[in-house]
């Protein structure tokens, strides 16, 4: 699962790359009408009238530069293009045109470490029981009660983190709801696997 979520990570940072290489073409080789036309696209359905978004564009296309995103820079001109992927018109149409940011290197090897420990964590919880209880029907139901008690408290904390529940009533919801979707989750679960049992008897 932690692969997975590199490469995922990994795929999303390359369609970026990919977007912005075009996207800086596309700029370069259109002429100001298009580019104006694209900016009010944006900018026009917030309020902004033909004539900033105009001069807006012009201003984007001027500081857009002339290096490419895409190679990296000279050293004598590292300082001066620290922040050249982040400003400009192809930055601006691909962040708030398209809703694109570029993905850190950091954040693929975060992902991978994150989803696999979730994971990992997720699937030791229920079988700790069983390490220390010899006997599964007793070990089973103080597994499903430690896994409970952990989804309740994922979920009120979930509820803090996020903002989604408003005081005491909303902790509760996001606690129960948590609970809730884990418990359908099980029992999908136990009953696939009880029905294959069927199937091979």
């Amino acid at each position: 699962m932690g692969i997975g979520g590199f490469l995922a990570s990994q795929a999303e940072r390359d369609h970026y790359r990919y977007l912005r290489h075009h996207t800086r073409a596309r700029v370069v080789r259109s002429c100001a009408g298009e580019m104006e036309r694209e900016v009010a696209e944006v900018l026009g359905p917030v309020g902004v009238d033909d004539r900033t978004c105009a001069a807006v564009a012009k201003c984007l296309r001027d500081v857009e530069g002339e290096h490419d995103p895409d190679q990296p820079p000279a050293p004598a001109d590292e300082e001066r293009l620290r922040w050249s992927n982040d400003v400009g018109l192809t930055a601006f149409l691909l962040k708030f045109g398209q809703g694109l940011e570029e993905i850190p290197t950091l954040r693929l090897y975060i992902s991978a470490f994150t989803i696999g420990m979730g994971y990992l964590l997720g699937g030791l919880i229920p079988l700790l029981p069983y390490f220390f209880i010899p006997h599964a029907h007793t070990a089973l139901f103080y597994s499903s009660l430690v896994t409970g008690l952990v989804l309740l408290m994922f979920g009120a904390v979930k509820s803090r983190v996020t903002g989604a529940g408003a005081g005491f009533r909303g902790y509760v919801w996001g606690a129960v709801s948590t609970l809730m979707v884990g418990g359908v989750a099980a029992g999908a679960a136990f009953g696939i696997v009880k029905a294959l049992e069927g199937g091979v008897e």
